[in-house]
């Protein structure tokens, strides 16, 4: 059967799991499978990215809401680009703390936000690479592209969670050991992908809540 919706896939973890007593628990299975992907997937189908604006004299900004992990902040030039390098808080002290303000070079991680190094002393075009947490379904979000491009996860991973909650150990081995080899296989082609010289595929993901700057 087709595994393209939200209620494809509750109907076939149903039938996998060769129940249909757990109508009301299905979508938790589904939830704790997400929880999952999202710790342990970084897909080019979850690859977003944001576009801001620096203020002079401010160096702390918000990441977008969904970021799950960074993977590259760019400052985009007119004649060129320049990666920010990732630098620990102590070593932008240490690095960089003769320069007050300037053109961003660098970035360090505070908190929820990131910190521009150094301060910027003008308007730069700062561009945010980065894995975004999954849409999480339901019934009015009936898809999304982590079901779209590998549903095997999904529906290996939401039969794990109910035999997770049937105590049943067989069915457990079972199926922890599908969904891992199934991870692994998904990952090692992200890998072969993302290094074997083909181009990144990006997505926007609507209007994540775009890097701003903190306080505004």
């Amino acid at each position: 059967m087709a595994l393209s919706t939200f209620s494809d896939l509750k109907t076939a973890v149903a039938n996998y799991l060769n129940r249909d007593d757990l109508t009301d628990r299905i979508p938790d299975f589904i939830t704790l499978t997400e929880s999952r992907i999202n710790r342990e997937l970084r897909a080019r189908a979850n690859v977003s990215r944001v576009i801001t604006t620096t203020t002079s004299g401010t160096d702390i900004y918000d990441v977008p809401a969904d970021l799950i992990e960074l993977r590259s902040i760019i400052k985009r030039g007119t004649n060129n680009n320049i990666a920010l390098a990732y630098v620990t808080p102590e070593s932008a002290t240490r690095e960089y703390g003769s320069v007050a303000n300037g053109s961003p070079r660098a970035y360090s991680s505070i908190g929820k936000a990131i910190k521009i190094i150094p301060t910027p002393d003008a308007a730069y075009t700062i561009e945010l690479i980065y894995y975004n947490k999954l849409n999480n379904l339901s019934d009015s979000v009936t898809t999304n592209n982590i079901l779209s491009e590998f549903p095997s996860l999904y529906l290996y991973g939401a039969c794990l969670e109910g035999a997770i909650f049937l105590n049943d150990s067989a069915e457990i081995t079972r199926f922890d050991s599908i969904f891992n080899r199934t991870l692994s296989e998904v990952q090692a082609s992200e890998e072969k992908s993302r290094y074997g010289g083909n181009v990144m595929s990006m997505t926007v993901q609507g209007d994540p809540g775009s890097l701003v700057r903190r306080g505004a």
